[in-house]
């Protein structure tokens, strides 16, 4: 979740620090007010571009801070290292046009903030940074929907798997006919390898034993010294602990409270011996042996050679092994192999193709279901004959990996054998269009608060900010809209801009957007209203600002209602 936002010298902002809620987030105020500002900052943390105007007047640089709380693996951010459940974006835009992104404190590009923000905010209105707009989003929600990973992956390893044969069978096609000198040398290079006998854990041991031969005089002496302090000299400290033992027995023979501390006194007594006893032999074992130093220094020097010609550290330098020795076995035999391989592919292809019809068939059979689904939604949020669509189109042949199957062509990505992309029309008798092709700010975020609610459980964006839902709508549909706001709550963070009560009212955490004029110069606040406060701004929000008794307890009423949900 977005837990905290802070806004510096942003547009009208001075300065702002909101702390959100974890489910429906709700901001109001009069028109002109600047909630669209708050949406703006908010952009800017997810990668969009930054302006010199963005800077408030007459200061030199103002940022942006996002405080979020995210599991890592759930929300598909594992792949970016150095993350953690804590992760703080900021922007930084300055007077000379700089503007510059950090993550956890470390300076990353806008285009890594970008894929980022993609992965854990989605603002849903017109021309806002939204996923569902993005085609691939749609096949991963529709799988997600229909296979619930059926296949996919062992599709997706089968897949990989014939990219990686198609490479080496066509390097081995083009390969040249090794020279005899270049031969010999790989067989040199091989029996090398093969004579040095290295060992995955050698190296480290080595490096360790080279300090301690290195450092051996002097742990000697270390251990003898204390060793001598523990138990041989005649005040040793042993010695001083078993004679204070026999006071301490006379004090517990009087006072009986103490009779337990014997035994640890005791057992204090013998771990030290214990130790007094490890330090002698440690003592004796370690010895300076200028041989085995010699070759333990030339062992490692061994492995410094053979990292420099084959690879660093032994896996690189067994890598590079394998490889010439797969290269100079395939050599011998080449058009035998090239056979071989090419059945494999062949075959490969055939399992691969009836994986991709098998996860066609189940998406498409998905797809109805799903169509219905939103449609119906549609239908409650006040878009009686919007009509939604999943479009199946073949993968091109300049993108695909090509199949061959019993005279047939087709064409497959890795992720199946079809392009996915939902398709919608808001007006009836209109033709079905992309989604970035709806004309109104309102329509499109309630198609989005649609899909989002029927595909909740299986979308892994954690924060959902909806802007212009409420636009031409009222009444009823307004109530129920702030009921799907709420429902979707309970699996996403939501944070929504509103001028209705009848969503309003719904709101865990209510905010207040208020703009004012401190010496001629116009500023931006944000509030969080207690009960008593969301009392009068609901009341604001039904009559303007001419609040009565009547409005005041409609009010009240609606509150009711929402805190009912």
């Amino acid at each position: 979740m977005l837990k905290r936002l802070k806004v510096k010298n942003y547009a009208l902002i001075e300065e702002l620090d909101i702390i959100f809620g974890k489910n429906l987030n709700i901001f109001t105020g009069q028109t002109g007010a600047g909630k669209s500002i708050i949406i703006g900052s908010i952009n800017l943390i997810i990668g969009d571009k930054a302006s010199l105007e963005m800077i408030r007047t007459g200061e030199e640089e103002g940022f942006v801070e996002a405080f979020f709380d995210l599991n890592i693996k759930q929300y598909n951010l594992k792949n970016f290292k150095g993350l953690n459940q804590s992760l703080i974006i900021k922007r930084v835009i300055t007077k000379n046009g700089r503007s510059q992104a950090f993550l956890n404190g470390n300076q990353v590009s806008i285009g890594k903030l970008k894929e980022i923000g993609f992965l854990i905010i989605d603002i849903l209105g017109q021309h806002h940074h939204q996923s569902l707009l993005n085609t691939n989003k749609h096949r991963e929600l529709l799988d997600h929907f229909a296979l619930k990973n059926l296949r996919k992956d062992e599709y997706y390893q089968l897949y990989k798997l014939i990219e990686k044969k198609l490479k080496f069978l066509n390097d081995l096609i083009h390969s040249e006919e090794l020279s005899k000198e270049k031969e010999e040398l790989y067989k040199f290079q091989i029996k090398e390898i093969k004579t040095a006998s290295i060992d995955i854990d050698e190296q480290s041991k080595l490096e360790e034993e080279l300090i301690i031969l290195g450092n051996a005089q002097q742990l000697k002496d270390t251990a003898l010294k204390i060793n001598y302090s523990l138990s041989e000299e005649e005040d040793s400290i042993l010695n001083r602990l078993r004679g204070m033992l026999k006071a301490f027995n006379s004090i517990s023979s009087i006072d009986s409270s103490m009779k337990e501390k014997i035994d640890q006194w005791n057992e204090s007594i013998f771990s030290l011996e214990d130790i007094s006893f490890e330090l002698s032999r440690y003592s004796e074992k370690i010895n300076y042996d200028p041989k085995r130093l010699s070759w333990v220094n030339d062992r490692l020097q061994l492995y410094k050679d053979l990292s420099k010609k084959y690879g660093d550290g032994f896996e690189e330098i067994m890598e590079y092994k394998n490889k010439i020795e797969h290269y100079l076995k395939n050599l011998n035999n080449k058009d035998e192999q090239i056979k071989i391989i090419q059945n494999e592919i062949y075959e490969s292809k055939e399992k691969l193709y009836i994986l991709a019809k098998d996860i066609s068939n189940k998406r498409k059979k998905g797809a109805k279901i799903l169509k219905e689904k939103i449609e119906n939604e549609l239908n409650e949020l006040g878009m009686k004959g919007t009509k939604f669509d999943i479009d199946f189109s073949p993968i091109s042949d300049s993108k695909g990996l090509e199949l061959k199957i019993k005279e047939k062509t087709v064409y497959v990505d890795e992720f199946g054998i079809e392009n996915i992309e939902f398709l919608i029309s808001p007006n009836e008798g209109e033709p079905l269009k992309q989604l970035i092709k709806i004309a109104s700010g309102g329509e499109m975020s309630r198609i989005m608060l649609a899909i989002k609610t029927v595909l909740a459980e299986f979308d892994s964006i954690p924060v959902l900010i909806f802007d212009e839902i409420d636009a031409g709508i009222g009444g009823d549909i307004a109530s129920l809209v702030g009921k799907k706001l709420k429902n979707l709550s309970q699996k996403h963070q939501l944070i929504c801009i509103t001028h209705l009560q009848q969503i309003a009212s719904f709101a865990d955490q209510h905010f207040q957007v208020r703009k004012f004029v401190i010496k001629k110069r116009s500023s931006i606040e944000v509030a969080k209203l207690n009960t008593e406060e969301k009392v009068a701004e609901i009341a604001r929000m039904i009559s303007g600002e001419k609040i009565t008794d009547i409005t005041l307890e409609n009010a009240k009423e609606f509150l009711k209602i929402g805190a009912e949900a």
